[in-house]
């Protein structure tokens, strides 16, 4: 469950800020998640309810952006928009330029970036 990874991933990290920070709270997490990734949005919520269940992220707000995916042409320049795999398969085949026939190499929709998080600072 490639999900719960990222969840305990994004957990860590936002638990790391909130001690940095001092905070007391967190009310929202943006998260960019690439369309490549291959990840159902309900399961990552799920997941990160669990990760963030008896943390002070308890009831922290999950604000997920779906990045697309796009490949540029390292011959001419085009940018294509990639289409994720479907079905079971997580293996993508080799891509190629509509234009020229070159090579092409993925640029956005892998990986996911914490953009930020909301939180309640302690009071001076």
């Amino acid at each position: 469950m490639h999900e719960l990874v990222i969840a305990q991933d994004v957990v860590r990290a936002v638990l790391n800020e909130v001690k940095r920070q001092n905070a007391v709270g967190v009310r929202f997490i943006d998260l960019e998640v690439g369309e490549l990734e291959g990840l159902r949005e309900i399961d990552l919520r799920r997941a990160f309810e669990v990760e963030a269940a008896g943390t002070i992220l308890h009831g922290a707000r999950l604000r997920i952006k779906t990045v697309p995916a796009n490949a540029a042409c390292g011959a001419c320049g085009r940018v294509v928009e990639v289409r994720p795999p479907s079905g079971r398969t997580h293996f993508m085949t080799p891509l190629t330029c509509d234009a020229c026939g070159s090579g092409v190499t993925i640029e956005d929709g892998r990986g996911f970036v914490i953009r930020s998080a909301v939180m309640r600072l302690e009071e001076p």
